[in-house]
């Protein structure tokens, strides 16, 4: 099976981030479809009443926008045989990348996770697929990241299956809600910049998120029953998988190999400037 199309989601007001993506693709000899990420400032007020209180807590509009950009690709997903694979545009590509986006397709799995936040997660334990020098290793429960991932056909269409009636930040909904049959590639084949910056790597680019901002513990009241019940629901089946540690599942981080990112860093700093530019000057000749 052929490796999927891979799009990378990205504001047009951010061209640096855009140009890391594009700057990296290049590099690796690998081609990358841009889809222009819905802003969280075009979310009207009606969709943003509807849609964000169907969570845990109330999500903001960063997350609601991103959550939206999200689902849009699963629809283009849930239309190709061999799925597709989804970036957020701060992600930094190992030298394994390739390989590990030519062997999901076939893996069975319904969504693989490229990345890693670093944060321990649920794993099965002595289910493992070897792929070379990589693995992919089936998750129990996943945490947190949504940074990179493959999407198959069929998982697609179950996240769209809900999509409309639940909504969460993206990873939440993807590992929590719909709790899909999931698999890590280890070791990542994908980090964020600002979690590779925190390792000591140079990137040759900073990037902030807009996404996780200061959240309010909410109130214990009558207006906030759902919020709970929502919440007490996922602790239970937490608890579930928690006890599970004591025969079938680990707790651990998803391994990682800095020796995997260290050949393709620091990303040229001329070469992020020079594409920011192209852009800058197409932009110019269109308007």
């Amino acid at each position: 099976m052929s490796r999927p199309e891979i799009f990378y989601i990205n504001l047009d007001r951010a061209p640096q981030r855009r140009a890391l993506m594009e700057v990296q693709a290049r590099a690796l000899g690998i081609a990358l479809t841009r889809f222009a990420a819905i802003d969280a400032t075009t979310v009207d007020d009606a969709a943003f009443a509807r849609l964000s209180t169907r969570w845990e807590r109330p999500i903001t509009r960063p997350e609601l926008a991103a959550f939206l950009s999200h689902r849009a690709l699963w629809e283009i997903a849930s239309e190709r045989p061999g799925g597709l694979i989804v970036l957020e545009d701060d992600t930094v590509f190992s030298t394994h990348f390739v390989a590990a986006a030519e062997s999901v397709a076939a893996s069975g799995y319904d969504l693989v996770n490229f990345e890693t936040v670093g944060r321990r997660k649920f794993f099965a334990r002595h289910r493992t697929k070897g792929m070379s020098r990589l693995r992919l290793t089936e998750l129990v429960r996943e945490k947190s990241g949504a940074g990179a991932y493959y999407v198959s056909q069929g998982g697609a269409r179950r996240l769209l299956a809900t999509a409309e009636a639940r909504t969460a930040p993206v990873d939440a909904y993807m590992f929590a809600v719909c709790r899909l049959r999931t698999a890590q590639v280890e070791p990542a084949a994908t980090m964020q910049v600002h979690l590779l910056e925190e390792r000591g790597f140079d990137v040759g680019l900073s990037t902030q998120t807009s996404i996780h901002q200061p959240r309010k513990r909410l109130p214990l009241s009558t207006k906030n029953l759902g919020y709970f019940a929502r919440r007490l629901r996922t602790q239970l089946r937490l608890a579930t998988v928690n006890l599970r540690r004591l025969g079938d599942v680990e707790f651990r981080p998803a391994a990682f190999d800095g020796e995997a990112f260290a050949p393709l860093l620091p990303i040229s700093r001329e070469a992020l400037a020079a594409e920011t530019r192209r852009y800058a000057a197409a932009d110019q000749s269109a308007s």
